[in-house]
């Protein structure tokens, strides 16, 4: 009889797991991509020299260089107080623009008696064209923390921050990621809850595509005994006023929220009962 051949091993499992790892690999790109895409509707930066300045306001100003927690360059502008100094604002902005599309937010603080440092984010302004990301951003604002603890001026008195729509997140992640911040207090304007709960507002299930490690809502919790003042118009159509008071909830005393009616996204510093109020919280804060 003739010999048999031996029978050749099925190419069938190699092929199974080509298969999978074929559908593992691109998921993972699917994610990635998804990650990516999400986090950069998070960030529309203006490169450039602002045009509209302190000086436009006839403020005294001084454009200020100081690096981030990575060494990328930053810009911002410092603004002295008219008169005696009650202490100084750290201004930290929210997600559009450079330094001269908030400047209207804080420009009449310095004839209060308080001084206003603000400072443009990695990827915006004169700042230097790197990548934002929650975690860079938070560092910018902990570099912005340092410089103002370097300056004579500023040392001496209270510092306050006063934080704005994606601001709040990053000026939230900031303090209580660095601990011991020597902050006397904090206002919350038009902040929203979470990455997460913004994202999914904006388009239902991109929250999934991205992490809340730096989010508002994992962290505010962890700066008591740091007063807050929260501050949201009720008719915002980006960040609906529902963010401000869940984190106003979960925050510890001491704690105040003003929910402004027919106030739009970052209109409520433009009301001067509002203007008084954080006034007297500055003047109140330990």
């Amino acid at each position: 009889m003739a010999a048999m051949m031996p029978s050749m091993p099925s190419s069938k499992p190699g092929k199974i797991i080509f298969w999978i790892a074929g559908v593992l690999a691109l998921s993972i790109l699917l994610f990635l991509s998804g990650c990516s895409l999400v986090q950069n509707r998070f960030y529309y930066p203006l490169r450039g020299e602002s045009r509209y300045t302190p000086q436009s306001l006839e403020l005294a100003y001084e454009d200020v260089y100081f690096s981030s927690v990575d060494g990328a360059r930053l810009h911002g502008w410092f603004i002295p107080a008219i008169g005696g100094t009650r202490g100084t604002v750290l201004h930290v902005h929210g997600n559009a623009g450079r330094l001269e599309n908030h400047l209207d937010s804080v420009f009449w603080l310095p004839a209060e008696g308080y001084a206003v440092f603000t400072f443009d984010y990695r990827g915006y302004g004169l700042s230097e064209d790197r990548r934002p990301t929650p975690k860079a951003l938070m560092e910018d604002t902990q570099a912005a923390i340092a410089y103002l603890r370097g300056r004579s001026e500023a040392a001496t008195q209270k510092i306050f921050l006063l934080a704005q729509s994606l601001g709040g997140n990053n000026a939230i992640a900031a303090l209580a990621h660095e601990k011991n911040s020597n902050i006397a207090g904090m206002a919350l304007d038009s902040t929203f809850y979470s990455y997460k709960r913004i994202a999914d507002d904006k388009m239902p299930g991109a929250g999934f595509f991205i992490g809340d490690r730096y989010s508002a809502s994992q962290l505010i919790a962890e700066l008591a005994p740091l007063p807050l003042f929260f501050l949201h118009g009720e008719q915002d159509a980006i960040i609906p006023w529902q963010h401000s008071q869940e984190l106003y909830e979960i925050a510890r005393s001491p704690k105040q929220i003003h929910i402004l009616p027919g106030a739009d996204h970052l209109q409520g510093l433009q009301n001067p009962g509002i203007r008084a109020a954080l006034l007297e919280f500055f003047a109140q804060s330990p």
